[in-house]
């Protein structure tokens, strides 16, 4: 999974990982707006379900309001997620779920299964006992740990937890375009950055590449992110500087050096910028005990 902190303040967030013989539950909480994106295993089917959410985000290019069931094949495409969010991603082998589907008479949810097709689901009578289900496999963690030594106890999890992620499938659902001109030109520009970074590429820089004009491009970066060019350049060289000086060794360290690297020349803008976004200064972060 990869990352990069959209949101002003500091970042809290925690992981919670299930695995099971045919199913993995990733419990994902944060308290900033992040864009992410990642892949399950090959052959996985995917399901996002929002614990709870505040505020909204963006997926695939488009606004998304929560609570929202996303469902993908094993490439994920990417999140923008809002600023409070408790995520459960539900990942399972498609195969075995077909199965099931097609022994089980549920036409609509194989033919679904079978296309792999990106798609929201709404909050809805049947995401309920969903989300209750899920609720209750995290409240007790170390009584789940026990149960789960046992096969029967592991095979009857996943059969309750698919069974209702086919009453999902068996609904209506809204079918997802993941592939847009604008999205095209904001994921090639982005990309142009990223393989660049060292070069500190400029705003005319990516449209000299990608062929648009600014205004072009500020308008399907805004379309499929939620944010400016601008914006994007200044929070991926601070996430930059970031990660530099989480990666950096235990001796001496100049943070002002990292800073000028990525193109931060006045300290003190520089500084109050990195605390605005992370909720703590450059030198916190260097002092934080390394992961």
């Amino acid at each position: 999974m990869r990352f990069v902190q959209l949101s002003s303040g500091r970042f809290d967030g925690r992981l919670t990982d299930i695995r099971l013989d045919r199913m993995q539950l990733l419990r994902d909480v944060a308290n900033a707006s992040l864009a992410k994106q990642g892949s399950a295993p090959s052959g996985a089917m995917v399901f996002n379900l929002p614990m709870d959410a505040d505020g909204e985000g963006r997926f695939a290019g488009r606004a998304l309001t929560f609570p929202t069931c996303i469902v993908s094949g094993s490439e994920l495409p990417e999140l923008c997620s809002p600023r409070q969010l408790d995520l459960v991603c539900i990942a399972i082998e498609r195969r075995w779920l077909l199965e099931m589907a097609e022994n089980q008479g549920r036409a609509a949810a194989a033919r679904r299964l079978r296309k792999i097709q990106p798609s929201l689901h709404g909050d809805s009578a049947r995401m309920r006992p969903l989300k209750t289900a899920v609720s209750d496999i995290f409240a007790d963690l170390p009584m789940l740990a026990r149960a789960l030594d046992q096969a029967a106890s592991r095979l009857a999890m996943e059969t309750e937890i698919a069974d209702l992620l086919l009453d999902i499938l068996s609904e209506d659902e809204e079918r997802l375009c993941i592939d847009t001109p604008q999205k095209r030109i904001a994921e090639k520009a982005r990309a142009y950055v990223m393989d660049h970074a060292e070069l500190q590429p400029s705003v005319d820089d990516i449209c000299r590449h990608v062929g648009v004009s600014r205004r072009k491009l500020q308008n399907c970066f805004h379309d499929t992110f939620g944010f400016s060019p601008t914006q994007f350049l200044r929070t991926m060289r601070l996430d930059r500087v970031r990660r530099d000086l989480r990666a950096a060794g235990r001796g001496p360290v100049s943070i002002g050096d990292i800073a000028a690297r990525w193109g931060f020349w006045h300290w003190s803008r520089f500084a109050n910028e990195y605390r605005a976004l992370f909720g703590e200064l450059p030198s916190e972060t260097l002092r934080r005990p390394r992961d």
